[in-house]
């Protein structure tokens, strides 16, 4: 992706824009037979040829844009099929984009880069990890002090997954025990409903409960290591930074990261009316999440909005300032949402459970995965989920007292309707609405809204406005 600098100021006439020099993204391959190594191109061609692929979509992430015209012709020249690129996807790049690659007919799709490892429904997909360089010998004599005899459960992101054996044989001499994990479609295509099919995800066997072993995660820092640092409950953490060849102890982070998750999930149950914020729509069964939170939301007498953004930033959600609270349906790494520059918390759903649940306390277990997250809510009793009816709950974020506005019960509803009166005999009623009820505290709801009684308001003819920009209108002199 192009980095845009120097913004124009406002008063500018524009030939800053025309002037300014814009970077380009580094490339990493500079002719195709370096596209060819760098990108696993002899291996995708094989999977494609040995699925009979006709319609092929590459999707790259923004920092690998700059050699997809390469290995888009490496494998035209290596297929019959008509491969194009996904230059921008609806979401995260970490997700396979079927939804974009569907819209031209596609009946594959390879990934390259970094990946969440989602399932996928309807494409079959080929991951391109990469093969990032590891020095295995200073990751070994760096972790000689910090992990001598230790049980070590071994992970990596996904361009360093082809060095983790080297790097578990060189440990053992070290450790006590070394778990060496592995991603199931490293070497394979990912065919959804097909018999025996490695289903995505990083795997491994342990001898002994994860509270004994110790987590040496090798990459830089991402959201890949933040999932498994809140997901995995080992008893410490360690990361190597391959490019920076740097070791650093990660539970410190953890606890730190634990305890601003434990804000939100308290922000989130003083909430009364939630943001259903859809962030994929090709993981497997986020479309059953969603109907999960409607009712779980339902059942705790809270109103729900849904939204389909996109990419999530904080523009986006600010242009609904009614909303107390917002829930992402997104894949497990991009749903640990770093809310601190968002007006309004954004939890994932376990978290919103949490937070509506009566009697369940937070251990610091985390649930990202689709599956298991449904499989919890199934155990749960309509009686756990939400506060007593007219019984106020004590917030641990304000220090009060707080009664819930119940959207959903009918007697608590009848009295907080919203009735609007016009100038007219007019009158809209909004049952239980809660974008009525934020319009009407508002000191100004736009212009025709003047809601005095007995004020009659004389039609007045448009007329021209302004012309121009604001820095030089039509009208103003040099």
């Amino acid at each position: 992706m192009s980095q845009v600098n120097n913004p124009v100021a406002i008063d500018n006439d524009g030939s800053a824009v025309l002037e300014r020099n814009v970077e380009p993204s580094k490339q990493f391959a500079h002719t195709v037979a370096e596209a060819v190594e760098l990108y696993d191109v002899d291996r995708t061609a094989a999977h494609i040829a040995e699925g009979g692929y006709l319609r092929v979509a590459l999707q790259f992430p923004d920092e690998l844009l700059a050699d997809s015209t390469l290995v888009s012709a490496a494998l035209q020249e290596r297929t019959e099929a008509r491969v194009f690129i996904l230059a921008d996807t609806s979401y995260g790049s970490c997700c396979v984009d079927e939804v974009a690659a569907e819209h031209y007919a596609a009946d594959a799709l390879v990934h390259y880069g970094r990946t969440c490892l989602s399932l996928t429904t309807r494409l079959p997909v080929v991951y391109v990890f990469g093969r990032d360089a590891v020095d295995v010998a200073d990751l070994c004599t760096q972790c000689k002090s910090e992990l001598e005899g230790s049980r070590v459960l071994l992970v990596s992101d996904v361009q360093y997954a082809h060095a983790l054996e080297d790097i578990g044989k060189a440990l053992r001499g070290v450790c006590k025990e070394v778990v060496v994990s592995r991603i199931a479609v490293q070497d394979c295509a990912y065919v959804p409903g097909a018999e025996d099919a490695a289903e995505p995800g990083r795997l491994w066997e342990l001898e002994h409960p994860i509270g004994e072993y110790t987590m040496l995660y090798v990459g830089e820092e991402s959201l890949t290591l933040t999932n498994l640092l809140v997901t995995q409950r080992c008893q410490s953490a360690f990361s190597y930074a391959p490019q920076t060849r740097t070791l650093r102890a990660e539970s410190a982070r953890v606890n730190r990261h634990l305890s601003r998750r434990y804000h939100m999930v308290q922000r989130a149950r003083d909430a009364n009316v939630v943001g259903i914020v859809v962030g994929t729509l090709a993981a497997v069964r986020y479309q059953s999440v969603v109907d999960a939170l409607k009712q779980l939301i339902r059942r705790a007498g809270k109103k729900f909005y849904v939204f389909v953004v996109g990419k999530l930033n904080v523009a986006k959600l600010a242009n609904f300032p009614e909303i107390e609270a917002y829930v992402l349906v997104a894949c497990p790494e991009n749903s640990l949402v770093d809310s601190k520059d968002f007006y309004q918390p954004v939890v994932t759903p376990y978290e919103l459970l949490l937070a509506l649940s009566r009697s369940h306390e937070w251990t610091g277990d985390y649930i990202t995965d689709f599956h298991a997250f449904l499989n919890e809510l199934d155990q749960r009793t309509d009686d756990d989920v939400g506060d007593e009816e007219d019984v106020p709950h004590f917030s641990l974020v304000t220090g009060t007292l707080r009664q819930a506005r119940r959207y959903n019960n009918p007697r608590a509803s009848s009295s907080r309707d919203v009735t609007v009166q016009g100038g007219s005999t007019e009158i809209a009623q909004y049952m239980g609405s809660a974008g009525a009820e934020h319009l009407l505290a508002r000191a100004f709801r736009g212009l025709g809204h003047d809601d005095q009684e007995g004020k009659d308001s004389e039609p007045m003819l448009a007329v021209d406005g302004l012309s121009g920009i604001a820095s030089k209108y039509t009208h103003e002199t040099k």
